[in-house]
C-alpha cells in the first residue's frame, strides 16, 4: 500500500510540475516572430512567421528531467523518405522532390566512407555524383535540414528522395531555462535566442 502511495505521489508531482510549465512562450523582432503555447492537456500550438514564410504546427509535449521539452507533431509525417535502386551504369543519381511530388531547389550533402562531407549546392530535381556515399542529408532553400540517411544497399546507385518541406517535430528536444525556452532551429542546432514566457 505504501509503494502505491509513493508512486501516486511521484506521478502527481510530475503532473503538477509539468502543469506549471504550461503557457505561451515567444520571441519577437521586427521581421521574425516565434511562439509556442504549451497547453495543460499536453498538446501544443507552435507558430513561426518570417517576412516570407509562416509555420503553424500542432502536437503533443512532455517534460523530461524537469528541463527538457519534448515535442512531437500531430499528425506525424516522415521528414525524409528514400527508395534505393540498382540501375545499370556507374553513375550515382539522386532525384529529389518534396512530399507532394513537387520539384524543389535543394542542397545535397553526402558523407563518404572517408568521413568527408561533400556539398552539392543549387541542385534541382536531379543530382549526379561521382563519389560513393555511405549517407546523405538534404537542406531546403528555407534552411530546413533533413535527418541523415544511412544508405542500406552496398550496390545502390539510384536514390528516389521525398523531402518534407514543412517543419516536423519528431522527439525534438528543446531546453527549459527558468521561465524561457531555448528552441532548436531549422538546422537542428540550439538557437542563440530564447522564447520568453508571457
Amino acid at each position: 500500500m505504501r509503494r502505491k502511495f509513493i508512486l501516486f505521489f511521484i506521478l502527481m508531482s510530475i503532473f503538477i510540475f509539468s502543469q506549471n510549465k504550461s503557457g505561451i512562450y515567444s520571441y519577437k523582432t521586427p521581421y521574425y516572430f516565434e511562439s509556442i503555447n504549451l497547453l495543460k492537456d499536453g498538446t501544443f500550438k507552435y507558430y513561426r512567421k518570417t517576412e516570407f514564410l509562416k509555420d503553424e504546427i500542432f502536437g503533443n509535449w512532455q517534460l523530461r528531467n524537469d528541463s527538457i521539452l519534448v515535442l512531437d507533431s500531430n499528425p506525424q509525417r516522415s521528414k525524409l523518405m528514400v527508395k534505393e535502386h540498382i540501375k545499370k551504369g556507374k553513375k550515382i543519381t539522386f532525384t529529389v522532390r518534396d512530399s507532394e511530388e513537387y520539384l524543389i531547389n535543394y542542397q545535397l550533402h553526402i558523407i563518404t566512407n572517408k568521413k568527408d562531407t561533400l556539398a552539392y549546392r543549387n541542385q534541382f530535381e536531379k543530382s549526379v555524383i561521382k563519389e560513393k556515399p555511405i549517407s546523405f542529408y538534404i537542406i531546403s532553400t528555407e534552411g530546413l535540414h533533413s535527418p541523415v540517411y544511412k544508405i542500406k544497399g552496398t550496390n545502390s546507385n539510384f536514390f528516389d528522395v521525398k523531402f518534407e518541406r514543412q517543419r516536423v517535430f519528431e522527439n525534438e528536444q528543446w531546453r527549459f531555462v527558468g521561465n524561457s525556452i531555448i528552441p532548436l532551429g531549422l538546422d537542428g542546432k540550439y538557437s542563440n535566442y530564447r522564447l520568453i514566457r508571457e
